[in-house]
Protein backbone atom coordinates (compact mmCIF):
# COMPACT_ATOMS: atom_id res chain seq x y z
CA UNK A 1 0.00 0.00 0.00
CA UNK A 2 1.40 3.28 -1.19
CA UNK A 3 2.24 5.45 1.62
CA UNK A 4 0.79 9.02 1.88
CA UNK A 5 2.57 12.07 3.16
CA UNK A 6 0.46 12.59 6.55
CA UNK A 7 1.69 16.62 7.02
CA UNK A 8 0.24 17.41 3.55
CA UNK A 9 -2.93 15.72 4.23
CA UNK A 10 -3.42 17.32 7.34
CA UNK A 11 -2.47 20.52 6.00
CA UNK A 12 -4.91 20.28 3.30
CA UNK A 13 -7.62 19.13 5.76
CA UNK A 14 -6.86 21.94 7.73
CA UNK A 15 -7.15 24.55 4.30
CA UNK A 16 -10.93 22.67 3.69
CA UNK A 17 -11.63 23.45 7.39
CA UNK A 18 -10.40 26.94 7.10
CA UNK A 19 -13.07 27.41 3.92
CA UNK A 20 -15.78 25.99 5.97
CA UNK A 21 -15.71 28.99 8.14
CA UNK A 22 -16.10 31.51 5.17
CA UNK A 23 -19.06 32.48 3.26
CA UNK A 24 -20.13 31.07 0.13
CA UNK A 25 -19.29 34.48 -1.72
CA UNK A 26 -15.87 34.43 0.31
CA UNK A 27 -15.44 30.82 -1.02
CA UNK A 28 -16.23 31.34 -4.45
CA UNK A 29 -14.18 34.70 -5.33
CA UNK A 30 -11.50 33.94 -3.02
CA UNK A 31 -7.87 32.97 -4.80
CA UNK A 32 -7.61 29.85 -3.82
CA UNK A 33 -10.68 29.33 -5.45
CA UNK A 34 -9.99 30.77 -8.81
CA UNK A 35 -6.43 29.15 -8.48
CA UNK A 36 -8.59 25.69 -8.19
CA UNK A 37 -10.68 26.81 -11.43
CA UNK A 38 -7.55 27.89 -13.09
CA UNK A 39 -5.57 24.38 -12.65
CA UNK A 40 -9.23 22.66 -13.46
CA UNK A 41 -9.64 24.52 -16.46
CA UNK A 42 -6.32 23.54 -17.52
CA UNK A 43 -7.23 19.82 -17.10
CA UNK A 44 -9.96 19.99 -18.81
CA UNK A 45 -8.21 21.67 -22.29
CA UNK A 46 -5.21 19.24 -21.83
CA UNK A 47 -7.81 16.21 -22.04
CA UNK A 48 -9.93 17.98 -24.87
CA UNK A 49 -6.61 18.97 -26.63
CA UNK A 50 -6.01 15.44 -26.20
CA UNK A 51 -8.98 13.86 -27.94
CA UNK A 52 -8.90 16.70 -30.73
CA UNK A 53 -5.69 14.86 -31.55
CA UNK A 54 -6.74 11.59 -31.02
CA UNK A 55 -9.86 11.99 -33.22
CA UNK A 56 -7.44 13.56 -35.84
CA UNK A 57 -5.28 10.94 -35.74
CA UNK A 58 -7.99 8.50 -35.85
CA UNK A 59 -9.40 10.27 -39.26
CA UNK A 60 -5.81 10.28 -40.70
CA UNK A 61 -5.46 6.55 -39.93
CA UNK A 62 -8.66 5.56 -41.23
CA UNK A 63 -8.21 7.79 -44.37
CA UNK A 64 -4.67 6.49 -45.11
CA UNK A 65 -6.14 2.47 -44.65
CA UNK A 66 -8.81 3.63 -47.61
CA UNK A 67 -6.14 5.07 -49.74
CA UNK A 68 -4.35 1.80 -49.08
CA UNK A 69 -6.78 -0.72 -49.90
CA UNK A 70 -7.40 1.05 -53.04
CA UNK A 71 -4.06 1.20 -54.10
CA UNK A 72 -4.08 -2.66 -53.16
CA UNK A 73 -6.32 -3.09 -56.70
CA UNK A 74 -4.32 -4.25 -59.35
CA UNK A 75 -5.61 -2.91 -62.71
CA UNK A 76 -3.03 -3.79 -65.17
CA UNK A 77 -4.29 -7.35 -66.09
CA UNK A 78 -2.20 -8.80 -68.87
CA UNK A 79 -4.06 -11.86 -71.02
CA UNK A 80 -2.53 -14.50 -73.66
CA UNK A 81 -4.90 -16.85 -74.91
CA UNK A 82 -2.93 -19.75 -77.00
CA UNK A 83 -5.76 -20.12 -80.00
CA UNK A 84 -7.35 -16.60 -79.53
CA UNK A 85 -10.65 -18.58 -78.18
CA UNK A 86 -11.30 -17.60 -74.72
CA UNK A 87 -11.04 -13.79 -74.09
CA UNK A 88 -9.93 -11.73 -71.12
CA UNK A 89 -13.66 -10.54 -70.10
CA UNK A 90 -15.21 -14.56 -70.85
CA UNK A 91 -11.84 -15.74 -68.34
CA UNK A 92 -12.49 -13.08 -65.67
CA UNK A 93 -16.44 -14.02 -65.99
CA UNK A 94 -15.21 -17.60 -65.50
CA UNK A 95 -13.09 -16.84 -62.08
CA UNK A 96 -15.87 -14.29 -61.19
CA UNK A 97 -13.99 -11.20 -60.93
CA UNK A 98 -14.18 -8.10 -62.49
CA UNK A 99 -12.01 -5.45 -64.61
CA UNK A 100 -9.29 -5.29 -61.42
CA UNK A 101 -8.43 -7.52 -58.80
CA UNK A 102 -7.46 -6.52 -54.82
CA UNK A 103 -4.96 -8.18 -53.21
CA UNK A 104 -6.58 -9.39 -50.62
CA UNK A 105 -8.32 -12.06 -53.09
CA UNK A 106 -5.36 -13.10 -54.98
CA UNK A 107 -4.83 -16.43 -55.02
CA UNK A 108 -3.26 -17.39 -58.57
CA UNK A 109 -3.46 -21.30 -57.25
CA UNK A 110 -7.33 -21.76 -56.47
CA UNK A 111 -7.57 -19.22 -59.70
CA UNK A 112 -5.44 -21.77 -62.19
CA UNK A 113 -7.64 -24.67 -60.73
CA UNK A 114 -10.64 -23.38 -61.11
CA UNK A 115 -9.93 -22.27 -65.16
CA UNK A 116 -8.73 -25.61 -65.67
CA UNK A 117 -11.77 -27.06 -64.31
CA UNK A 118 -13.61 -25.45 -66.95
CA UNK A 119 -14.06 -28.08 -69.94
CA UNK A 120 -13.09 -25.83 -72.63
CA UNK A 121 -9.30 -25.15 -70.77
CA UNK A 122 -6.58 -27.25 -71.33
CA UNK A 123 -4.34 -25.63 -68.89
CA UNK A 124 -3.85 -22.42 -67.06
CA UNK A 125 -1.16 -20.28 -65.70
CA UNK A 126 -1.52 -16.77 -63.17
CA UNK A 127 1.39 -14.60 -61.97
CA UNK A 128 1.05 -11.81 -59.76
CA UNK A 129 3.79 -9.26 -60.87
CA UNK A 130 3.11 -7.20 -57.66
CA UNK A 131 1.89 -4.68 -56.89
CA UNK A 132 -0.14 -3.39 -59.79
CA UNK A 133 0.64 -6.48 -62.97
CA UNK A 134 -1.04 -9.51 -62.89
CA UNK A 135 -0.67 -11.75 -66.09
CA UNK A 136 -2.69 -14.45 -67.34
CA UNK A 137 -1.68 -17.38 -69.72
CA UNK A 138 -4.81 -20.23 -71.10
CA UNK A 139 -4.63 -22.98 -73.71
CA UNK A 140 -7.78 -23.72 -74.96
CA UNK A 141 -8.65 -27.07 -75.80
CA UNK A 142 -8.47 -26.63 -79.67
CA UNK A 143 -11.57 -28.30 -81.58
CA UNK A 144 -9.94 -30.97 -84.16
CA UNK A 145 -13.32 -32.20 -85.63
CA UNK A 146 -17.21 -32.36 -84.16
CA UNK A 147 -18.03 -36.32 -82.73
CA UNK A 148 -21.16 -38.13 -82.67
CA UNK A 149 -21.74 -41.59 -82.54
CA UNK A 150 -23.12 -43.14 -85.26
CA UNK A 151 -25.84 -45.54 -83.51
CA UNK A 152 -27.22 -42.29 -82.69
CA UNK A 153 -28.47 -41.19 -85.82
CA UNK A 154 -30.40 -44.44 -85.59
CA UNK A 155 -31.94 -43.80 -82.69
CA UNK A 156 -32.44 -40.06 -82.82
CA UNK A 157 -30.67 -39.04 -79.79
CA UNK A 158 -27.85 -37.29 -81.48
CA UNK A 159 -25.39 -35.22 -78.99
CA UNK A 160 -22.35 -33.48 -80.99
CA UNK A 161 -19.37 -32.73 -79.12
CA UNK A 162 -15.85 -31.52 -79.67
CA UNK A 163 -12.60 -33.29 -79.94
CA UNK A 164 -9.25 -31.90 -79.10
CA UNK A 165 -5.85 -33.16 -80.86
CA UNK A 166 -5.30 -35.26 -77.17
CA UNK A 167 -8.71 -37.40 -77.62
CA UNK A 168 -10.46 -35.00 -75.23
CA UNK A 169 -13.93 -34.43 -75.24
CA UNK A 170 -15.27 -31.28 -74.97
CA UNK A 171 -19.12 -29.20 -75.10
CA UNK A 172 -19.63 -27.16 -78.08
CA UNK A 173 -20.25 -23.29 -77.09
CA UNK A 174 -21.75 -21.31 -79.60
CA UNK A 175 -19.94 -17.88 -78.02
CA UNK A 176 -17.08 -19.32 -78.03
CA UNK A 177 -16.35 -21.67 -81.10
CA UNK A 178 -18.40 -19.58 -83.85
CA UNK A 179 -15.15 -19.83 -86.08
CA UNK A 180 -14.76 -23.87 -86.19
CA UNK A 181 -18.36 -23.95 -87.18
CA UNK A 182 -16.88 -26.09 -90.21
CA UNK A 183 -15.32 -28.46 -89.21
CA UNK A 184 -15.77 -32.06 -90.15
CA UNK A 185 -17.80 -34.32 -88.34
CA UNK A 186 -16.45 -37.61 -87.03
CA UNK A 187 -18.94 -40.58 -86.76
CA UNK A 188 -17.39 -42.83 -83.70
CA UNK A 189 -18.09 -46.17 -82.64
CA UNK A 190 -19.19 -47.27 -79.64
CA UNK A 191 -16.10 -48.80 -78.53
CA UNK A 192 -13.84 -46.20 -79.66
CA UNK A 193 -14.84 -44.09 -76.49
CA UNK A 194 -15.89 -45.70 -72.73
CA UNK A 195 -18.78 -42.89 -72.47
CA UNK A 196 -19.28 -40.83 -74.94
CA UNK A 197 -19.69 -37.15 -72.58
CA UNK A 198 -17.83 -34.29 -71.45
CA UNK A 199 -14.35 -34.89 -70.37
CA UNK A 200 -14.34 -38.22 -71.60
CA UNK A 201 -10.99 -39.46 -73.59
CA UNK A 202 -11.10 -41.18 -76.01
CA UNK A 203 -8.76 -44.30 -76.90
CA UNK A 204 -5.57 -43.45 -78.73
CA UNK A 205 -5.85 -45.60 -81.64
CA UNK A 206 -9.14 -44.50 -82.27
CA UNK A 207 -8.43 -40.87 -82.04
CA UNK A 208 -5.08 -41.00 -83.54
CA UNK A 209 -5.40 -41.21 -87.22
CA UNK A 210 -8.61 -38.52 -87.01
CA UNK A 211 -5.93 -36.11 -85.56
CA UNK A 212 -3.25 -37.11 -88.12
CA UNK A 213 -6.36 -36.46 -91.00
CA UNK A 214 -6.78 -33.31 -90.05
CA UNK A 215 -3.39 -31.99 -90.09
CA UNK A 216 -2.15 -33.43 -92.86
CA UNK A 217 -5.75 -31.81 -94.59
CA UNK A 218 -4.66 -28.48 -93.09
CA UNK A 219 -2.32 -27.37 -95.91
CA UNK A 220 -4.79 -27.61 -98.58
CA UNK A 221 -7.52 -25.05 -99.49
CA UNK A 222 -10.95 -25.89 -100.39
CA UNK A 223 -9.85 -25.70 -104.16
CA UNK A 224 -7.67 -28.84 -104.06
CA UNK A 225 -9.34 -30.71 -101.55
CA UNK A 226 -12.86 -29.86 -100.89
CA UNK A 227 -13.66 -29.32 -97.08
CA UNK A 228 -14.21 -32.67 -95.51
CA UNK A 229 -17.87 -32.96 -93.99
CA UNK A 230 -18.22 -36.45 -92.52
CA UNK A 231 -15.70 -39.00 -91.33
CA UNK A 232 -16.34 -42.82 -90.66
CA UNK A 233 -14.48 -45.40 -89.43
CA UNK A 234 -16.30 -48.46 -89.94
CA UNK A 235 -13.11 -50.80 -89.43
CA UNK A 236 -9.59 -50.13 -86.96
CA UNK A 237 -7.54 -50.29 -90.41
CA UNK A 238 -10.33 -47.94 -92.33
CA UNK A 239 -11.50 -44.29 -93.37
CA UNK A 240 -14.49 -43.23 -95.25
CA UNK A 241 -14.72 -39.24 -95.89
CA UNK A 242 -17.26 -37.76 -97.28
CA UNK A 243 -16.02 -34.38 -99.18
CA UNK A 244 -18.31 -31.46 -99.50
CA UNK A 245 -19.18 -31.84 -103.11
CA UNK A 246 -20.57 -35.35 -102.09
CA UNK A 247 -17.33 -37.67 -103.44
CA UNK A 248 -16.56 -40.33 -101.16
CA UNK A 249 -12.94 -41.28 -100.03
CA UNK A 250 -11.63 -44.43 -99.25
CA UNK A 251 -8.61 -44.26 -96.99
CA UNK A 252 -6.56 -46.35 -94.58
CA UNK A 253 -4.88 -45.40 -91.13
CA UNK A 254 -1.06 -45.99 -92.57
CA UNK A 255 0.38 -42.76 -94.70
CA UNK A 256 -2.37 -40.25 -94.15
CA UNK A 257 -0.15 -37.86 -95.64
CA UNK A 258 1.14 -39.51 -98.70
CA UNK A 259 -3.01 -40.31 -99.09
CA UNK A 260 -3.65 -36.70 -99.01
CA UNK A 261 -1.38 -35.89 -101.36
CA UNK A 262 -2.56 -38.00 -104.29
CA UNK A 263 -6.14 -37.20 -103.15
CA UNK A 264 -5.23 -33.62 -104.16
CA UNK A 265 -3.48 -34.89 -107.06
CA UNK A 266 -6.79 -37.07 -108.64
CA UNK A 267 -9.30 -33.77 -107.99
CA UNK A 268 -6.79 -31.60 -109.48
CA UNK A 269 -7.16 -34.15 -112.66
CA UNK A 270 -10.75 -34.32 -112.62
CA UNK A 271 -10.71 -30.67 -112.81
CA UNK A 272 -8.48 -30.03 -115.49
CA UNK A 273 -10.72 -32.61 -117.79
CA UNK A 274 -13.81 -31.63 -116.67
CA UNK A 275 -15.00 -34.67 -114.49
CA UNK A 276 -16.58 -34.48 -111.01
CA UNK A 277 -15.17 -37.85 -109.32
CA UNK A 278 -17.67 -39.78 -107.09
CA UNK A 279 -15.53 -42.37 -105.27
CA UNK A 280 -12.05 -42.56 -104.63
CA UNK A 281 -9.77 -44.60 -103.47
CA UNK A 282 -6.64 -43.39 -102.37
CA UNK A 283 -5.36 -46.30 -101.09
CA UNK A 284 -3.08 -47.73 -103.82
CA UNK A 285 0.20 -45.79 -104.10
CA UNK A 286 0.36 -46.46 -108.33
CA UNK A 287 -3.03 -45.83 -109.69
CA UNK A 288 -5.45 -44.92 -107.45
CA UNK A 289 -9.26 -45.89 -108.44
CA UNK A 290 -11.55 -43.25 -109.29
CA UNK A 291 -15.41 -43.56 -110.17
CA UNK A 292 -16.27 -40.17 -111.74
CA UNK A 293 -20.27 -38.79 -112.15
CA UNK A 294 -22.01 -39.66 -115.55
Amino acid sequence: MKKQNRFRKSAKDNVRKLEGTLSLRQRFFSALALLRAWMRLKRYARITLYVVIGLLLLWWGVSYLVEQARRLNIDNISYESRYDIINLKQALDILGLKDSVHLASLNPGDWERKLEAHPCIASAHIRAELPESLHIELEERLPVVFVELESAAGTGERSRLYMDQNGRLFPVVPELHAKFNNLPVWYMQPGDVPAFRVDAQVEQKAYQPIVELAAASNPYNTTEIPCIREIFRPKEWKIILTLENGAEVLMQVYDIKGQMQRLAMIIEHARSVGKQPVSINVIPRINPTVIYAK
